[in-house]
């Protein structure tokens, strides 16, 4: 496939004419790495550029529409086989939607396996951009390859037909040097789609007058959507360039097209455009060796822990995170410190994100004060999970709509889900070696925090339908429970289980089910 239409700028003329290392220059006297502020989808990898230590490999892939399940098992099969014959190790996710990995190799077995890729689904891995670092440190190689059947490639609880459409997103991609210049624009706001956590140690500062800098101070993706629904969120894009960016680009990919859909389907979301930087700070960073407008550093999830700008020394990093990220400072003494280590995390059983400890309180840390470490938005009581999510399958019920397309495939669905709240809440798709007390703890994270459990069977067979009825407490406990089964499905005997509330149930007691630390096993046909 040819790589899709676009005006070619002095840039890239320079990427397709000169070497990977060739270096220039922006307006502004800023060291530009040119090679680097382009991304690799429909060109040739790039060749290594040291043979020393190893090579990582991190890139992503949305597939639109969706894998069937019998595609999806050969694609694993793929990457199974390619990681054998290339010495690649790491972690993946490998769901309908598409891929997510970031992985280590040799450098010359990192670009044949990438190459395999495009080999085997041209139309699709072409159009990858491949983000290849080599001279990485050999001790941070993976010591094997990890690769997770997942709902979603990022956990925005938007799966299924929640989740928007890629292909009618209007944002726009911009590369590295695009990026850069735009955020020197006013009227404009840039927002990082990460966590708060990685936040606390880099982020992008745009120049004065330039792009207003928003934070979500999110502890996860799934509460993105909820952030962007906010009337006070939508104010403040009102009008605007909405720029966004993340790590390496996928959880753009997302939150670019949620916006697009709210801003398509909805009266008061009005911007004056979209736009996310391709290949995410990875890329800027690699792009700008001096930093550009990035200070500190960006939170890596692999063996790295972090990444900064190459050229910049570490105490000036140091300096820029102090300055920039005022919550960069350990959650024991208060000290600043902005280094992630021994993987302590919030005490809070409903947050549990990373916290940083400095090397002088390790141990009060995991001794006295085990237990008692709470992070920045815990400690301020900052909470977004209560905020309403918005309507997506509405949004695309609507744009379908004005598409004249047959929704009522769609209405239907969206009828079933949007059920009357009630204290009671149906589970289907149980096996039938579950137990009550496991249907519990997954509805409820904690068995004794639900209630009766009824196995719904055969009234005349007693055969167990596979779906049970569960009891709450309390509306707001069956509401809360319903609203994390949405946004992470629990999985049951191997299942993901459908929850929904069950507003028959709850007014006519004639629909109860059979109570039993178990389904009911019929003995005989007709007789449970």
């Amino acid at each position: 496939p040819e790589a899709p239409h676009r005006a070619r700028t002095a840039l890239d003329r320079a990427f397709a004419n000169r070497s990977s290392g060739t270096m220039g220059r922006n307006t502004e006297g800023e060291k530009i790495v040119e090679a680097g502020a382009r991304s690799v989808a429909y060109k040739p990898l790039p060749p290594p550029t040291t043979t020393e230590g190893i090579t990582q490999i991190l890139f992503y892939q949305y597939v639109e529409p969706v894998w069937s399940a019998r595609r999806q098992k050969q694609a694993i099969a793929e990457f199974h086989r390619l990681a054998r014959e290339n010495d690649v190790t790491g972690r993946g996710r490998i769901a309908l939607e598409g891929v997510n990995c970031t992985l280590t190799a040799p450098p010359a077995g990192a670009r044949r396996f990438c190459q395999g890729l495009r080999d085997w689904d041209p139309d699709l891995f072409n159009d990858t951009d491949f983000k290849l670092t080599d001279g990485v440190p050999a001790e941070t190689k993976f010591k094997a390859l990890t690769l997770k059947n997942t709902q979603e490639l990022v956990a925005y609880g938007l799966g299924g037909e929640r989740a928007p459409l890629l292909k009618q997103n209007t944002a726009k991609h911009l590369e590295a040097d695009e990026y850069h210049e735009m955020l020197g624009d006013k009227d404009t706001v840039v927002i990082d789609v990460r966590n708060y956590y990685e936040t606390c140690i880099g982020r992008i500062e745009p120049p004065k007058g330039g792009a207003e800098f928003l934070d979500p101070m999110m502890r996860n993706s799934r509460e993105f959507p909820k952030w962007l629904n906010a009337p006070e969120t939508k104010e403040k894009l009102r009008g605007k360039k909405v720029m966004m960016y993340c790590t390496g680009g996928i959880r753009c990919e997302r939150a670019t097209a949620l916006l697009s859909q709210m801003e398509r389907a909805e009266d008061d979301v009005r911007t004056r455009g979209i736009y996310h930087v391709r290949g995410g700070i990875d890329r800027y960073l690699k792009t700008f060796p001096g930093g550009g407008y990035w200070k500190g550093r960006n939170y890596l999830f692999d063996l790295r822990g972090e990444q900064k700008p190459e050229e910049k020394p570490d105490e000036v990093v140091n300096e820029e995170t102090a300055d920039a990220c005022k919550d960069s400072y350990c959650c024991v003494c208060k000290d600043h410190y902005a280094l992630y280590k021994g993987k302590h995390v919030c005490s809070n059983k409903e947050c549990k994100v990373p916290v940083i400890v400095c090397d002088r309180c390790r141990k009060k840390a995991e001794t006295e004060l085990k237990g008692r470490l709470l992070c920045q938005l815990c400690e301020r009581g900052h909470d977004l999970r209560a905020l309403p999510l918005p309507d997506l399958v509405g949004q695309k019920r609507k744009l379908a709509l004005a598409q004249g397309s047959d929704v009522n495939g769609a209405a239907k669905r969206a009828a079933k889900r949007d059920l009357e709240p009630a204290r009671w809440v149906h589970v289907g798709k149980l096996p039938l070696t579950i137990t009550a007390d496991q249907v519990r703890a997954a509805l409820a994270g904690n068995a004794a925090l639900a209630g009766n459990v009824e196995w719904i069977a055969d009234r005349d067979t007693g055969f167990f339908y596979g779906s049970a009825y569960v009891e709450f407490p309390t509306l707001e406990d069956a509401t809360r429970a319903v609203e994390r089964a949405r946004e992470a499905p629990p999985r049951l005997g191997g299942r993901l289980s459908r929850v929904n509330f069950a507003p028959a149930r709850a007014k006519d007691p004639a629909r109860a089910g059979r109570v039993g630390d178990r389904p009911p096993i019929p003995i005989a046909p007709g007789r449970a």
